[in-house]
């Protein structure tokens, strides 16, 4: 697509106006900004813009100055490109003689109230309103999504069968994102200056928890009773983790350096005295093909539409009029 500077101050102005501002600004859009045509379809600047105004909201929250800039850009190019794609399915599924039933669209929306709103209409409406959007054309929009689903499955979707040579192929050029790390069953106890004011006297306490524990003392009645940490209720248990992605570093080598069904010494961080038991350990391990391989299968059949969706989609542009309205003549 390309980048549009008129486009982008817009897209600036607009998350600094109160809402009516906004609204009138987006309504002298609608009537002066063209974005692009797609055969006897005028897309203007405001239906790009409520497309883009999700991600507008969240790139505002998230970034500033260039890359702001950068990254609206793009959004505003991805949805200029979205709805250049919706017009062109659109079109094929008319001319193909397609009718999408006004009650499957009514059906479809319900689901979609259901799922998304808990069923309460009040709430959708609510959420409408913050996208400047009618139910209407929310109902449009509904209808256009199941004509898109229809025709990418009639054209792209029933055509990709992936053979289990290519599964297997995944597999094993790619063991490492399928390996389950190292594993500990761990229990803490940590003192804290809550527990015990006085450094000296918390150090000895933690000493003398540590004696007790290895005279066999239950470990968790302990941590139940004197532990400060977020796992006391649960005797200090912290389950099966992986303790160099979940520990921080010094937790982790004293993890490492605690045999199985020992208990640490007393190890201090900052205020904190931190007491680790580790109950059990499992070795890092590669999940076998059968219990990935619906997973591998999904993931390779969708990146097969999404190619094939493009190649499809780029078809019908080829035998369509598509027009860019350049930036300076918006």
């Amino acid at each position: 697509m390309r980048r549009t500077a008129y486009c982008l101050i817009a897209l600036f102005l607009l998350a600094s106006m109160g809402a009516q501002a906004e609204t009138n600004a987006i309504e002298k859009m609608r009537v002066d900004g063209i974005a692009a045509y797609v055969n006897e379809h005028v897309i203007t600047l405001s239906d790009v813009m409520v497309l883009v105004e999700p991600a507008r909201r969240q790139l505002m929250r998230k970034y500033r100055d260039e890359a702001l800039q950068e990254r609206l850009a793009d959004a505003f190019d991805s949805a200029l490109n979205t709805l250049v794609e919706r017009f062109l399915v659109l079109d094929a599924y008319e001319k193909q003689g397609g009718h999408m039933p006004d009650w499957a669209v009514d059906q479809r929306a319900e689901e979609v109230i259901d799922d998304m709103f808990g069923g309460d209409r009040e709430e959708l409406m609510r959420a409408l309103k913050l996208e400047k959007m009618t139910y209407e054309e929310w109902q449009e929009t509904i209808k256009r999504q199941m004509i898109t689903q229809s025709m990418r499955s009639a054209n792209v979707d029933q055509y990709v069968q992936i053979a289990p040579g290519r599964v297997r192929a995944y597999y094993e050029s790619h063991a490492d994102k399928f390996r389950q790390q190292a594993q500990a069953h761990v229990l803490t106890i940590v003192l804290t200056p809550k527990q015990v004011a006085k450094h000296l006297e918390r150090k000895q306490r933690a000493e003398d928890l540590v004696k007790r524990a290895r005279e066999g003392e239950d470990f968790g009645n302990m941590a139940t009773q004197f532990s400060g940490g977020p796992h006391a209720e649960e005797g200090g248990d912290r389950g099966w983790i992986a303790p160099e992605l979940e520990l921080r570093s010094e937790l982790a080598q004293v993890v490492k350096a605690t045999e199985t069904g020992h208990v640490s010494d007393a190890v201090q961080i900052a205020d904190d005295f931190y007491i680790i038991k580790v109950a059990g350990r499992r070795e890092a391990t590669v999940s076998p093909l059968s219990e990935v391989y619906s997973e591998i299968e999904r993931e390779l059949r969708r990146k097969e539409i999404k190619s094939g969706y493009a190649i499809w989609v780029a078809r019908l542009k080829k035998d369509a009029f598509v027009k860019l309205v350049p930036p300076d003549s918006i």
